[in-house]
């Protein structure tokens, strides 16, 4: 899978170190902080299909890798499976509270997981390939989302998930502009889905980034210490994934 990811990057002009696309003067004019395209993580469990395929689809990636070969598939599963430290992450940050709603969904299937394994079992990639590191990791401009719609399609196919999960109003439209078919709406933020032929069960939340809505969303009680409305859709999906 990572592999033939690579592959569809460099056809595409979108892989780190071939970067070929041909919005690409378009996307970084005036933008002196501009980085190239980031390929998705994709964590070995993930590829070997160990426990259902759970993608998260986010904005763009705040802040740029500026050597080309550390945005590389392999590179940014390096990075992200191998040498961050789960543990180490601030709480109320995107990428902690990323790996918080996974360990959520994915301990439906493997009761032993723990927060600080998770990373092993799910991918994530960005609706926006590359990044214009803005002050304080601020959204890239729509011009990024806009040009970088025609890729999705590809990568996910690539990418073969089960379960969705959008974070951010750009990757939401991004997946709505698939024109897939909508076999079920289970609530304002779920969906059943089709796309490339399969079956998919959709999650969208609120970027982690949009503090307030994004917590009324999880739900936290504090009392008992569980995210009610991650555990809610957790037990949606399991049940989703059992009757495929």
């Amino acid at each position: 899978m990572i592999k033939e990811l690579e592959n569809y990057y460099y056809r595409n002009g979108i892989l780190s170190t071939h970067f070929t696309c041909l919005s690409k003067n378009q996307c970084k004019s005036g933008c002196a902080g501009f980085t190239g395209p980031k390929s998705a993580f994709v964590s070995t469990c993930y590829e070997t299909h160990s426990l259902p395929r759970l993608l998260f689809l986010s904005l763009d990636s705040g802040s740029g890798e500026k050597v080309d070969k550390k945005r590389l598939p392999a590179a940014v599963r390096q990075q992200n499976e191998f040498e961050r430290d789960t543990l180490s992450l601030p709480k109320h940050k995107h990428w902690y509270r990323t790996h918080e709603l996974a360990w959520y969904i994915l301990k439906c299937f493997e009761q032993n997981i723990k927060i600080e394994g998770v990373r092993k079992y799910f991918a994530h990639a960005n609706s926006a390939k590359c990044c214009m590191n803005k002050a304080q990791r601020k959204k890239a401009d729509t011009i990024l989302f806009h040009n970088c719609k025609q890729y999705l399609k590809g990568e996910l196919s690539i990418l073969s998930p089960e379960i969705i999960v959008t974070q951010g109003a750009e990757a939401k439209e991004a997946i709505k502009t698939l024109n897939e078919k909508i076999i079920e709406r289970i609530d304002e933020f779920s969906s059943k889905i089709m796309l490339n032929r399969n079956k998919i069960f959709w999650l969208h939340t609120y970027h982690p980034g949009n503090w307030g809505a994004f917590n009324k969303q999880r739900n936290f009680d504090k009392e008992n210490k569980v995210a009610k409305g991650w555990l809610q859709y957790s037990r949606i999906i399991y049940d989703f994934i059992n009757d495929k």
